[in-house]
C-alpha cells in the first residue's frame, strides 16, 4: 500500500456521525446531572462543618472535572464531524465518491501528517483492538501536540474501539440514575454511593483516550465469569457458632488439604467462593455461602484494579459500593449455580470486608433474593459479615437479617501505665473499612437505615502472638502471624469473647441454631468453587 501516505485509513463517516450523536447526548445528560446535583446540594437541610464541606466538595466537583468532562464530549463530537466533513470532500475530490458509509481512502497526505513525530503509544500492548491499531498508536502519539481530547475523536473515527468513550456514558448513566430515581420520589443517594460512582466516573474519563487503542483492563466492568473447578473439602464438619463461620470464610482462601500444588496457585487468576450443604434439626438442607474479601494482587498493583482474574479485585470493592453489578457478584452467582444450590433455597451468606459487602448487595437484589422460587433466586434468610461497609444496604425482603461486626479502638490500661506519655492514643485501634458507608448519610442529610440491618461494635482484640500491626489485628478476619493462628486476635477472637454477651449477636446466634450452626446439624457437602473473569494480564 505504498508509503502509507496515500493509504486505506477505513474511515466509516456515518459511524463518526453516529459516535458524535452519542457524545452529544452524554454531553447534555452530564450537564443535567451537573443541574441536578447543584439543585440537590442547595436544597439540602443538612447543616454544620460536614454539610459545609461536603457542599464544597460538590461543587468543586461540579465546576471542576463535570464541567470539564462535558466540554470534553462536546469537543470530541464537533471533532468527529469536522473529520467526517473533510473525509467526504477529501473522496470526492480524489475521484472516489463521497464516502458516506463503508471505509473511505483517506485524503492525500493524510498518512504522512498524522505519522509524523515519534510514537508515545506504539508500545502499548494492543489486546484485542482492530486491525488498524497500529496506525491508530501512531496517530496517539503524533498527535500530542493537538491534545489527548481531539485526539480521541480522530482515532475512534480512524476505526479504533469506542470502548472507552462508551464506558464514560454508561458511568454518567449510573451517576445520572442515582439522582433521576430521586427526583420521581425515591431516596436521595447515600454519600458513599455518590462517592463511588464519581470515582468510577472520573476514572473512566481519565482511561478513555487510551482505551480507544487497547484494553488496558483497568476498571474494566466485565460480569462474564466462568467456573474453573469444583473442589471438594475433605474432614468438613458443621460450625458450632459465628466465630466458626469466620473461620470456614478464611479457610477457602487458604491451600486446601489434598489438592497438589494448591500452595503454589496464582491468587490473582481466580477467586474462591465456599459452599456449605448442611442438613438441620428438622431434616431440610440449606446452605452456607461464604463471599470472599477482596483478593489477587495489592492495591498498589494496576492489574488488581481490573485485569486480574480474581473478581475480587478493588475495582470490584467501588463498582459493588457505587450500586452497579460488580463481577465478585456475578462470581457468587456462578458458583452457587455451580455447586447445585436450588431455586428458592434457603441461604445464609458469610462475608469479610469485600465479601460482606457482597453478600449485603446480593441480598439487596429483589432478583436474587425471593421467596417464590423463580429461577436463579434464593431465599436469603441471613447476611452476617465482619470488617464490611454495609449499613446502607437495605435487603429486598423484610425477612432478611443483615448483621455486621465492626471493631472499635481500645486502651491497654497496663501499657498506659507504663508508658503514660502515649495516652490517651488508642493501641488498639478500631477497623476503618466498616466506616466507608459514612454511616448511611445521604446527600439531604438524611441516613439510609432499616430494622432489619443491624451493625454490631466489638471492642479490638487484644492479641495473644506478637508480630501482627494494629490494623492487621482490627481488620483481619483470622489474624495468622509468623507464630501462627493468633487464638485471640482478628474478628475470630473477638466473635469468641463477645458472641454471648452482645444482644444482638446472641439473637442471631439462637437464630442460626438448629439451622445452620450448632448441635444437630450436619454438614452434608462442602466445597470450593474457583472461579474467576477474562484474565487479561
Amino acid at each position: 500500500m505504498g508509503d502509507g501516505a496515500d493509504a486505506m485509513l477505513g474511515m466509516d463517516t456515518d459511524r463518526c456521525r453516529l459516535q458524535a450523536d452519542s457524545l452529544e447526548a452524554a454531553a447534555d445528560q452530564l450537564a443535567g446531572l451537573r443541574e441536578r446535583v447543584d439543585d440537590a446540594v442547595g436544597a439540602a437541610t443538612w447543616h454544620g462543618p460536614d454539610a459545609d464541606a461536603f457542599r464544597l466538595r460538590c461543587s468543586l466537583l461540579s465546576q471542576g472535572r463535570l464541567r470539564e468532562a462535558g466540554e470534553l464530549l462536546d469537543l470530541l463530537a464537533r471533532r468527529l464531524r469536522v473529520e467526517a466533513v473533510a473525509q467526504e470532500r477529501a473522496s470526492a475530490a480524489d475521484g472516489h465518491g463521497v464516502a458516506s458509509s463503508g471505509r473511505a481512502l483517506a485524503p492525500a497526505g493524510a498518512g504522512g501528517r498524522l505519522l509524523a513525530g515519534p510514537s508515545a503509544a506504539a508500545s502499548l500492548p494492543l489486546l484485542g483492538a482492530p486491525a488498524s491499531a497500529a496506525l491508530v498508536s501512531d496517530a496517539l502519539g503524533a498527535g500530542v501536540a493537538l491534545g489527548t481530547a481531539e485526539l480521541t475523536g480522530v482515532v475512534v473515527g480512524l476505526g479504533g474501539d469506542p470502548d472507552g468513550i462508551d464506558r464514560v456514558q454508561d458511568e454518567l448513566g449510573h451517576l445520572g440514575g442515582m439522582f433521576e430515581d430521586w427526583a420521581a420520589g425515591g431516596d436521595a443517594p447515600t454519600l458513599a454511593r455518590l462517592g463511588a460512582s464519581t470515582l468510577l466516573l472520573s476514572g473512566a474519563i481519565a482511561l478513555a483516550p487510551v482505551e480507544t487503542v487497547t484494553d488496558t483492563g483497568l476498571l474494566d466492568p466485565r460480569t462474564d465469569v466462568t467456573v474453573h473447578a469444583v473442589v471438594e473439602v475433605p474432614s468438613s464438619t458443621a460450625p458450632r457458632g459465628l466465630a466458626d463461620l469466620v473461620a470456614a470464610n478464611d479457610e477457602a482462601r487458604r491451600p486446601l488439604a489434598g489438592v497438589p500444588g494448591d500452595a503454589d496457585r496464582d491468587g490473582a487468576a481466580a477467586g474462591r467462593v465456599r459452599i456449605q450443604t448442611v442438613r438441620g434439626r428438622d431434616g431440610g438442607e440449606a446452605y452456607i455461602v461464604h463471599a470472599p474479601p477482596t483478593g489477587g494482587a495489592p492495591i498498589w498493583d494496576p492489574d488488581s484494579w481490573g485485569p486480574q482474574g480474581n473478581s475480587t479485585g478493588w475495582d470490584s470493592n467501588l463498582r459493588t459500593m457505587a450500586g452497579q453489578e460488580s463481577a465478585a457478584m456475578a462470581d457468587i452467582r456462578t458458583a452457587m449455580a455451580a455447586a447445585g444450590v436450588p431455586d428458592g433455597a434457603r441461604v445464609m451468606v458469610v462475608g469479610h470486608s469485600q465479601g460482606g459487602l457482597t453478600a449485603a448487595h446480593l441480598a439487596a437484589d429483589p432478583g436474587v433474593n425471593r421467596a417464590d422460587g423463580a429461577p436463579g433466586s434464593y431465599d436469603i434468610s441471613h447476611s452476617f459479615s465482619v470488617g464490611s461497609p454495609v449499613g446502607t444496604v437495605v435487603p429486598a425482603q423484610a425477612s432478611t437479617s443483615t448483621v455486621n461486626v465492626s471493631h472499635s479502638s481500645a486502651l491497654e490500661p497496663s501499657l498506659l501505665l507504663r508508658h503514660p506519655a502515649t495516652w490517651p492514643a488508642p493501641l488498639r485501634i478500631a477497623d476503618p473499612v466498616p466506616l466507608l458507608d459514612l454511616a448511611g448519610y445521604r446527600v439531604d442529610g438524611s441516613r439510609a437505615s432499616s430494622p432489619s440491618v443491624n451493625e454490631v461494635v466489638l471492642e479490638a482484640p487484644a492479641p495473644a502472638l506478637g508480630g501482627a500491626s494494629p490494623l492487621e489485628n482490627a481488620h483481619e478476619s483470622v489474624l495468622r502471624t509468623e507464630q501462627g493462628v493468633d487464638p485471640t486476635g482478628g474478628y475470630h477472637g473477638s466473635l469468641q469473647a463477645g458472641s454471648g454477651t452482645d444482644p444482638v449477636l446472641a439473637a442471631l446466634q439462637e437464630d442460626l441454631e438448629g439451622t445452620y450452626v450448632g448441635d444437630g446439624v450436619t454438614v452434608v457437602e462442602d466445597v470450593v468453587v474457583v472461579v474467576g473473569r477474562k484474565d487479561l494480564r
